[in-house]
Formats: C-alpha cells, sequence, structure tokens
C-alpha cells in the first residue's frame, strides 16, 4: 500500500476515513488506530482498510513492520510519545516519507506542557524528531510558521482540511427549522462557550466576561461532554450556575453530528476562548449559519479566518466593552455562508489531500 494513516478516534476519525475510501483507493490507503475517545461514545466502522489497536507497547512494536511496508506515513496527530520515540527517534531514516498533520495540541505542547524533568526529556526527543520530518501539514498556515519557530521544522509544507462531521447536509435541514424555532422562542439569545470539556477553552473566564448581561434575556450554553476531565467538568458547571442561575445549560450528552447540527441552529452566538487554534469545525458550521462568532485575536485561526478566507469574526477582547446591543448585533449571513461553503465542499477538500497523497 502506498499511505499509513496513524489516527487517533476522535470525532472526524470516521469521516474521513470514509470520505478516502469513497474518492481514493482504499487499497492504497490503511488506517491504523491507536487510543483516542471511547468507541461507546465515538464508533469507527468496520471496514477492511482499518485496524484499531490499544496505545500499549507490544501494539506499537507491532505497526513498525506497516510502517516499512508503506510509502508514506501520515501522523494524524503527533501526540503518542511512544510512537515517537521507539518508531521515528531510533528510526530516523523513516522520517522523509513521515507527514506531521498538526491537530494543535501536539504543536501546543511546546508551550503548554508539564515542566519536569521527565516532560523535559521527552520535549528533547520530539524535537529530534519533529525537525527532520519530510512533510508538516497544518490545518491553518500559522501553525507552520510556528512549527518552524520552535522546532526549526525543514520539511515540505501542506494545507490540509478535515471533513467536517457536521455536514451541510445537516446545516442545510437545521435553516429550514430555524424560522419555525424563533417563532417558538421568546426573544431569547442564545449563546455558546467554548466547545469542549477541555480547560484551554478557558469557560471561567468566558463566564467573568458575560457577567455584565446576567440580567438580559439569555442563556448560555456549555457542551462539556468531549474531552477533559470531571473535576474540570464540575468546576464549570459549578461557576455558570452560580454567576448566572437557570441560565446557564451544560451540556452532559454527546450528540450525533445531525442532534448537534440542530443544536448549532439554536446558537446566536458564540465565544471561543482557546490560546490555540482550536474547534474550527464547530467555527465553520457556525459560520455557515450566520452565526456570531467570537475568538481571540492573537491565536493563528484569527488570521486564517479573517484574512485568507475573509470571513467576519469578533475579537474577544471587545466584550468587554460592548452594551448588549452592540454583542449580540447580527452578521451579513449570506458573505458568511458563501465565503465558508467551499471548506464543506468534496470536490474541494479532495483537491487538497490529493495534493498531499501526491506530496506536490
Amino acid at each position: 500500500m502506498k499511505h499509513l494513516h496513524l489516527f487517533p478516534n476522535e470525532k472526524f476519525t470516521d469521516p474521513y476515513i470514509s470520505f478516502i475510501n469513497t474518492n481514493f483507493n482504499p487499497d492504497d490507503h490503511f488506517f491504523l488506530i491507536i487510543g483516542g475517545v471511547s468507541e461507546d461514545k465515538i464508533k469507527i466502522k468496520e471496514r477492511k482498510n482499518v485496524r484499531k489497536v490499544p496505545k500499549n507497547l507490544k501494539n506499537i512494536l507491532a505497526l513498525n513492520m506497516k510502517m516499512y511496508s508503506h510509502k508514506k506515513i501520515l501522523f494524524h496527530g503527533l501526540i503518542n510519545n511512544k510512537l515517537i520515540l521507539l518508531l521515528l527517534l531510533l528510526q530516523p531514516w523513516l522520517l522523509k516519507r513521515s507527514n506531521w498533520i498538526v491537530w494543535g495540541g501536539d504543536l501546543y505542547h511546546y508551550l503548554y506542557r508539564s515542566r519536569n524533568i521527565k516532560s523535559n526529556l521527552h520535549e528533547v526527543f520530539r524535537r529530534l524528531v519533529i525537525r527532520n520530518l519530510g512533510t508538516v501539514t497544518t490545518l491553518v498556515e500559522g501553525d507552520y510558521r510556528l512549527a518552524k519557530e520552535w522546532y526549526k521544522v525543514k520539511g515540505k509544507y501542506h494545507h490540509a482540511v478535515y471533513i467536517n462531521p457536521i455536514s451541510l447536509e445537516y446545516l442545510d435541514k437545521v435553516e429550514t427549522l430555524e424560522h419555525e424555532y424563533k417563532h417558538r422562542q421568546r426573544k431569547i439569545t442564545n449563546i455558546q462557550i467554548g466547545n469542549s470539556a477541555d480547560p484551554s477553552n478557558n469557560h471561567v473566564q468566558i463566564l467573568d466576561l458575560l457577567k455584565e448581561f446576567k440580567n438580559e434575556n439569555i442563556n448560555i450554553y456549555a457542551p462539556l461532554s468531549y474531552s477533559g476531565n470531571l473535576a474540570y467538568v464540575s468546576k464549570v458547571a459549578r461557576y455558570g450556575r452560580e454567576l448566572f442561575g437557570e441560565k446557564f445549560i451544560p451540556l452532559f450528552d454527546f450528540l450525533e453530528p445531525e442532534e448537534y447540527s440542530k443544536y448549532l441552529g439554536s446558537i446566536d452566538i458564540a465565544i471561543f476562548n482557546h490560546e490555540r487554534q482550536q474547534a474550527l469545525g464547530n467555527i465553520f458550521a457556525l459560520l455557515y449559519l450566520g452565526k456570531k462568532v467570537y475568538l481571540r485575536s492573537d491565536i493563528t485561526s484569527w488570521d486564517y479566518i479573517n484574512s485568507q478566507l475573509n470571513l467576519d469574526v469578533f475579537d474577544i477582547s471587545t466584550i468587554s466593552g460592548l452594551t448588549f446591543s452592540q454583542f449580540r448585533a447580527p452578521i451579513d449571513k449570506a458573505k458568511s455562508k458563501g465565503n465558508v461553503v467551499k471548506l464543506f465542499s468534496h470536490n474541494y477538500i479532495k483537491s487538497v489531500w490529493e495534493k498531499i497523497f501526491l506530496g506536490e
């Protein structure tokens, strides 16, 4: 086979495999699913070119032969230290045909890792590996610039885009339901904060920003079913209820893409306070639906979304100086939808991955 994909099980893993198998020759691709989210939450369909392996030393060693039997190796996220140490650091000749597809946390590990002897040693090894990878692929070009700055990468650059589990089919259905939904509801402004239970969402900071609007007719939704830990989830849920009472609505259940699309249709404003590139799938779905999105302006996705895609997103740092009317003022829905639609196009996504697979 030509391409070996090493993937954790995440919400866009199965849609990606399905897309590749549909649009490319499945015999040219083999997918190894190592760790990630439990299959109780996210299922990976059985396919002849997919193998699920537990994240342990025995399986890491067993997949070594797979790496030698493929022309190219694609690491979808580079977060497994055993993989880095045993398969790449000790076999540097594999690096030139390896492609690191940066997800975010794997790159920003440079900034946010724990500082101790063990993690410092792992970081030394990571740098040796990452610097010599043949290709580095990012969802946002600014992340490649950071990889060059932090890890001195020398590999060729590619841009990637993943299949959004929230499909246009689902979103277009949602649009037909929105008028009915708004008619049934009182004029409540529904606000989403963050996209998961990961502490990188910085929920508490957002809640503090919104305190001045607590007497307005609002609901604040916090998706807390994905990633993160129970202690953090409890902290956010407790703090939200303390500040906003019944207006704060934590979402603990994992929603399938179609149900999550319906939920996004009920949202008016979304606020993402991540300190790095994250939540692009949520952001693009919300912008397609014409929702107002606030982000930090000091992260790489800000320039990508604002300048390269010409989409209107708003700086989270301005919220504290806004009246409620200014905060909730609508955006140009037609412009937003028109500019983001290509990111959902299968033809566009296929062309992006063709270039990656051909190494152009």
